[in-house]
């Protein structure tokens, strides 16, 4: 994979070990390194100490492609600081990013003391998290917020303040600025656009949405998560995520125009997925979930397989196939309809009746135990050939 530079800053690749579970210790950075990834972003590290910060509990739903927390422990300042030099000490040619939140009563001026302390440290950046911890949100959801401090994406929704916190230390490092947006709200593009008026060299999405686990309808009041006693609104990554990251990359980008800088997160286990991201407007791509479910190596088929990809396209670096999706993403306007009907070839048509129960579709009936379409009724929706599972529908056109 071709070297990727922003900022002054040179990646030997633009995949980074998001913010997470699997960036919060020195050996887990020398491990990415070894395994070829271009940068790490720290485990959230929060100033003053959260006022939640308990051992994590962690749940993988397989039928549903998602993961979920419900409690994480967070890094102390002292511990994130340290974290930071002792990376900087261990590692040659991985860039490590400070990931940063303030929650105290300086505002601005505790976010840029805090960035000075990491710049000192020697992070290679400064990644602003306005998206994690979700304390106060969660608290804001469940009715439960008894407190005044703003982090994470109660904080993250407010396009003044985030925009004013990134100015601030804009101002006051020397090192570039990477700013982590929540999605929450849906103004994830004016968010990135405030921030990169303000300076801000990055701007970065997140795969988590607050959301609430699958539970046992007979027993309602107990926790989904193992060791938990109670269910709980919770964090959400994986694969299930992975449309919704892709629109909000495709918003900042349509938002923000070529030049700016993009990270992609969310739902990205392979290098079909890091493409589509890519091809949405990302021009960096975070993976947190699948680093978490199997470990630091998965990167080396991602890149193989990105490489085949260029080679066979003729693409020299991966911003020749960047935005190739966001620009062709047509609004409802102006979308091209094919004027079709459905017809089911009998031979393949068992009869198993799944195209004939669609709920809203009074074209499709049962001859002789098959399946055959009428097709004046047919309004050409393909539900039944989705629906199908032995390929038996084609189409029509009309004339």
């Amino acid at each position: 994979m071709i070297r990727f530079e922003t900022a002054g800053l040179a990646f030997r690749n633009p995949f980074v070990v998001a913010s997470g579970p699997a960036t919060r210790r020195v050996e887990q950075l020398c491990e990415a390194e070894r395994c070829g990834w271009g940068a790490v972003s720290l485990k959230l590290a929060i100033d003053p100490p959260p006022y939640i910060n308990l051992p994590p509990r962690y749940g993988w739903w397989a039928k549903r492609q998602y993961l979920a927390f419900s409690a994480e422990k967070r890094l102390t300042l002292d511990q994130a600081l340290r974290l930071t030099e002792d990376g900087r000490q261990r590692t040659s040619e991985l860039i490590i990013l400070a990931n940063i939140s303030y929650a105290g009563e300086h505002g601005t001026a505790g976010w840029i003391d805090m960035a000075r302390r990491f710049t000192a440290a020697g992070a290679h950046a400064i990644e602003l998290n306005m998206c994690c911890p979700n304390m106060s949100f969660n608290l804001e959801i469940t009715g439960e917020q008894k407190r005044t401090e703003q982090t994470g994406a109660s904080l993250g929704q407010n396009a003044q303040l985030v925009g004013e916190a990134t100015r601030g230390i804009v101002e006051a490092v020397d090192v570039p600025v990477f700013v982590k947006l929540t999605p929450e709200g849906g103004r994830i593009a004016d968010l990135a656009k405030a921030c990169f008026e303000a300076g801000a060299s990055v701007a970065g999405t997140t795969a988590n949405r607050l959301a609430i686990p699958d539970f046992d309808i007979h027993q309602p009041a107990a926790g989904p998560f193992r060791l938990q006693a109670e269910p709980s609104v919770a964090c959400f990554s994986g694969p299930w995520i992975k449309p919704l990251a892709l629109r909000d990359v495709f918003e900042i980008r349509k938002k923000v125009g070529p030049r700016r800088c993009i990270l992609g997160t969310g739902g990205v286990r392979n290098h079909v997925d890091a493409i589509q991201m890519m091809m949405c407007g990302a021009d960096m791509i975070g993976i947190c979930t699948e680093v978490m479910l199997r470990g630091f190596g998965i990167l080396t088929p991602m890149l193989r397989g990105i490489e085949q990809f260029m080679a066979e396209h003729g693409y020299q670096s991966h911003r020749d196939f960047r935005d190739l999706a966001a620009e062709a993403i047509a609004p409802a306007d102006r979308l091209t309809l094919e004027h079709a009907y459905a017809q089911i070839d009998p031979q393949r048509c068992d009869g198993c009746g799944r195209c004939v129960s669609i709920g809203h579709c009074d074209a499709v009936r049962f001859e002789n135990d098959k399946a055959t379409v009428v097709s004046s009724a047919c309004t050409g929706c393909t539900t039944c050939a989705d629906v199908c599972p032995n390929d038996a529908v084609s189409f029509v056109c009309k004339g």
